[in-house]
C-alpha cells in the first residue's frame, strides 16, 4: 500500500484535450507506467469513460467494483479513487481520457445544455447498462471517436472530436435523465454541483453548511431544501457523509496513520476524527481498514 494516495493529473503534453484508445491500448500503456501502479488506488484529477463492446471488465471505482458487460459504459469522475484490474487486457472496447479544465469549461458550464447528472456520482449510478441504451447507438459513436483520434490529418481534428463527444455525452446525460427518480430544476442541480466544488476545495478546513451557503450567495435554508430534495439529506449529513468518504479513502488507499489521516481531512485532534468515523459508519478507522 502507498504511503501516500497518488494524484493523477492529466498529460498537457498531449495535443488534445481528449485521447481515446481501445481497452487493449489501454492495457499496453498502463505495463509502462512507472511514476505510480495503476493496479492500485489512486486520485485521478480528470475524467475518465470505459466503454466495454465485448466480454466483460470490472473495475474500481470508491470501495465498489463495476462489473462491465457488453455494452456497459462506465463514467469515472475526477477526484474519485480508482483504479484498473488485469481484467483490462481480456475485454474488448474504449477508454477516453478526458481534460478537466476542458470538460468542466464546454460541457458543464456551457450556456447550452449542461451535463448535469452525467459524472455526478453523489446523485446517480456512474454505470450504464447496454440494455439502457438501446436507443442511442453509442458504438457507432465511439467508434468515429476512435477513428478521427487515430485520422492522421489534421484539419478541424480538435473541432471534430469536440463535436463527437458533445454528442456522446449528451445522449449519456439524456439516459440519466430518464432512469433519475429524481425531477428537479435544473439550476437547483446547478447550484448543488457548485456546492459540491466548494466542498471538495474546502472540506479539510471547514464543513459549517452556513459558510457554503454564503459561499453560494444563498441563504442556509435554501441550500438545505435544495440538497434535501437531491440526497434525502440534510447539508449538514451530506457534508459529514462526504468528509466520512474521503476518510474512507485515505484509509484504503494509503497507509497513513490514523494521526496523518486525520490532520488531512480537517479534524484537530486524532480522537475526534476517530470519534467522527464511529458516528458515522458504526466502526473505528482501524476496524474499517482492517476489514477493507
Amino acid at each position: 500500500m502507498e504511503k501516500k494516495l497518488p494524484r493523477i493529473n492529466f498529460d498537457t503534453k498531449r495535443v488534445f484535450d481528449i485521447e481515446v484508445m481501445t481497452l487493449k491500448e489501454t492495457f499496453s500503456k498502463l505495463e509502462k507506467i512507472n511514476n505510480h501502479d495503476p493496479y492500485k488506488s489512486h486520485k485521478i484529477k480528470f475524467y475518465l469513460i470505459l466503454y466495454v463492446t465485448k466480454d466483460a471488465y470490472e473495475h474500481y471505482v470508491d470501495f465498489k467494483y463495476y462489473n462491465l458487460t457488453a455494452g456497459s459504459i462506465l463514467f469515472i469522475a475526477k477526484n474519485q479513487v480508482h483504479h484498473f484490474t488485469k481484467k483490462l487486457e481480456l475485454a474488448e472496447g474504449y477508454c477516453i481520457v478526458l481534460n478537466s479544465n476542458f470538460l468542466e469549461k464546454r460541457f458543464f458550464l456551457s450556456e447550452n445544455i449542461k451535463l448535469n447528472r452525467l459524472y455526478n456520482y453523489h446523485l446517480e449510478n456512474p454505470a450504464i447498462n447496454g440494455n439502457e441504451i438501446e436507443e442511442d447507438d453509442f458504438s457507432n459513436l465511439i467508434k468515429q471517436l476512435y477513428k478521427e483520434y487515430t485520422n492522421s490529418e489534421l484539419f478541424a481534428k480538435k473541432e471534430i472530436l469536440s463535436t463527437l463527444l458533445h454528442l456522446f455525452l449528451l445522449k449519456a446525460e439524456r439516459v440519466q435523465q430518464k432512469r433519475s427518480f429524481t425531477q428537479i430544476k435544473t439550476n437547483r442541480i446547478v447550484i448543488f454541483n457548485r456546492f459540491i466544488e466548494f466542498i471538495e476545495n474546502e472540506y479539510s478546513t471547514t464543513r459549517s453548511s452556513r459558510y457554503y451557503a454564503s459561499k453560494l450567495n444563498i441563504s442556509y435554508k435554501l441550500l438545505n431544501e435544495i440538497v434535501k430534495e437531491l440526497t434525502k439529506k440534510t447539508v449538514k449529513e451530506f457534508i459529514d457523509d462526504f468528509v466520512t468518504v474521503e476518510i474512507k479513502r485515505y484509509l484504503v488507499s494509503t497507509s497513513l496513520s490514523i494521526k496523518e489521516i486525520s490532520y488531512k481531512t480537517g479534524f484537530d485532534e486524532p480522537s475526534n476524527m476517530v470519534k467522527f468515523f464511529k458516528r458515522n459508519t458504526l466502526q473505528t478507522p482501524i476496524q474499517f481498514r482492517n476489514k477493507i
